[in-house]
């Protein structure tokens, strides 16, 4: 290998030098030779030792918290259910209640005719000035004694004594010869249920029923039995 001489070396240096060649050998360097970049020193690869860290224990639920999560879930078809009770109640409650009379219905009729005797009678039957009402069956056993007895009141009636009782009969009921036949058999019909407790399902308040519906008449019906006794002119069957 030919060494080459120094002057050459500097020479060759200036001139890089003077052309502006920064990357030109440093002394001592070999022409021609690419300086090596200076090596980069590694940072030391230290292995992160992965500590394992254990988990810390969970606390523990509050009681309320812990109750719920214990508590049976509601099963999914309770909602649909709760949701309908209400409705459920309020037909539950109708059926408790009785039915509302029809228009025209006999006994709501004699209810309201009774307001013109509640002066005298009481609005609960108990009596005022006249007679209460709550044992009228036992004193007027044939409805249609009573209605004569309305009909025609106490100066028109020829006994002495009240219906099927021996009192005597008070001389304060006036006479109703302007009630027809059917608004007889109303009033006469509330009394006798309302206060007297008569069964509607008896033979004694059908027959009262058709005389306030006008299938039939009172005179159809006839006197009753203490009417007939007592000797009450059949012409006070018709009303006046």
């Amino acid at each position: 290998m030919t060494e080459i001489p120094e002057h050459l070396l500097k020479r060759s240096k200036e001139r890089r030098s003077a052309i502006g060649g920064d990357d030109a050998p440093a002394e001592g360097e070999a022409p021609g030779s690419d300086a090596a970049p200076a090596p980069v020193a590694a940072a030391p690869a230290v292995a992160a030792a992965a500590v394992e860290v254990a988990p810390e224990p969970p606390k523990p639920a509050r009681p309320e918290v812990a109750a719920a999560l214990k508590r049976k879930k509601i099963p999914f078809w309770a909602m649909p259910v709760l949701l309908g009770l209400p409705l459920w109640a309020y037909v539950y409650q109708a059926t408790l209640e009785p039915p509302p009379a029809p228009e025209g219905d006999p006994f709501v009729l004699g209810s309201e005719l009774y307001g013109g005797c509640a002066a005298c009678h009481g609005t609960d039957g108990g009596g005022i000035s006249g007679p209460g009402l709550s044992g009228v069956l036992e004193t007027w056993v044939d409805p249609l004694d009573q209605m004569m007895w309305v009909r025609i009141g106490s100066q028109g009636w020829p006994a002495s004594t009240y219906g099927n009782t021996d009192k005597p009969k008070q001389g304060g009921m006036p006479a109703h010869p302007d009630l027809t036949d059917e608004q007889l058999a109303q009033v006469i019909l509330y009394e006798r249920t309302e206060f007297g407790g008569l069964d509607p399902a008896s033979e004694e308040y059908a027959l009262l029923v058709e005389i306030a519906d006008g299938v039939t008449t009172f005179a159809d019906a006839g006197l009753g039995e203490v009417s007939t006794a007592v000797g009450v002119d059949p012409a006070n069957l018709a009303a006046g």
